[in-house]
C-alpha cells in the first residue's frame, strides 16, 4: 500500500481534509468521478523498492539500497523477518512495501515500523488498499474514486513501457495514498528503473474518464525475473 513518511503524514492529512472539502464542490460525472479528472488531473508514480537496487531517498537524492544490515524488519509478534540497511528500511517505510533479494515481499502492517510477509501467490506485486492486489502498469491509487473503478487515461494510450509493451490507456483504482490530495492519480510502475523512464514520457497532468475498458497484461518474463517470481 502506498504510504508516506511520518514527517509528511500529518501535513498530508491536513491537506487531504482541505482537498476533500474542496472536492465536494466539484461536479461529478455520471459515474461519480469529479469532473476535474477530465481536464486537469495530476498524475504521479510509485514503485516497489528492491533490496540492492538503485532508488531515490525520501528527499529525492539517488541512493542504492545496500549497506550494513543494521535494521530489523519485524512482524507484529516481534519476530524478525529480515535484516536490512538503514536506507533500505527507510525506503520500505516510505513506499509501504519492499522486496528482498530472497524474493520475500513485505508490507507495512500496523504503524510505521511493523511489517508483514506477503503471500506472493496471492499478491505477487504488492498489496493495495482493501486487500486489492497491485498489478504493474494497471493499478493506480486515488483518494476520491471508488476502488475497482476502471479509467481511461488518454495520455497513456499508445505509451511504450520499459518492457517493450504498449499501453492501451486502461487502468484500475486498486489503492490509495496518505500523501495524496484530490483529483490525483498515483500510477503503479513496479520498478524505480521504470519510473526513471516513464517520468520523461508521462506529463504531470492527464485527462482521465471512467470507462469500461479492457485491462491488459504488461508483465513479461524479464519483469517476473526482477520480481523474483518463478
Amino acid at each position: 500500500m502506498k504510504q508516506a513518511s511520518i514527517s509528511t503524514t500529518l501535513l498530508s492529512i491536513c491537506a487531504l481534509i482541505l482537498c476533500c472539502s474542496m472536492a465536494l464542490a466539484v461536479p461529478l460525472d455520471k459515474r461519480g468521478i469529479s469532473s476535474c479528472y477530465k481536464k486537469n488531473a495530476r498524475i504521479t508514480q510509485y514503485w516497489i523498492p528492491k533490496e540492492g537496487d538503485k532508488d531515490m531517498s525520501n528527499n529525492g537524492n539517488s541512493v542504492t539500497l545496500t549497506g550494513s544490515k543494521s535494521k530489523k524488519l519485524k512482524d507484529r509478534k516481534g519476530k524478525t523477518i529480515a535484516k536490512v540497511s538503514k536506507t533500505t528500511f527507510e525506503k520500505f517505510q516510505m513506499e509501504g512495501t519492499g522486496l528482498l533479494k530472497s524474493g520475500t515481499m513485505v508490507n507495512l502492517d500496523s504503524g510505521n515500523s511493523i511489517f508483514m510477509k506477503l503471500d506472493r501467490g496471492k499478491t505477487p506485486y504488492g498489496l493495495g488498499s482493501n486487500g486489492n492486489r497491485l498489478v504493474p502498469w494497471v493499478s493506480v491509487a486515488s483518494n476520491d474514486i471508488k476502488k475497482g473503478t476502471k479509467l481511461y487515461i488518454k495520455e497513456l494510450d499508445g505509451l511504450v513501457l520499459p518492457d517493450g509493451k504498449k499501453h492501451n490507456g486502461c487502468v484500475r483504482v486498486d489503492d490509495e495514498g496518505w500523501s495524496m490530495g484530490g483529483c490525483q492519480l498515483d500510477f503503479f510502475v513496479l520498478q524505480f528503473s521504470a519510473y526513471k523512464v516513464l517520468t520523461k514520457k508521462i506529463p504531470s497532468k492527464v485527462h482521465a474518464v471512467a470507462k469500461s475498458c479492457t485491462i491488459k497484461d504488461y508483465v513479461t518474463s524479464s519483469v517476473k525475473k526482477w520480481a523474483v517470481l518463478h
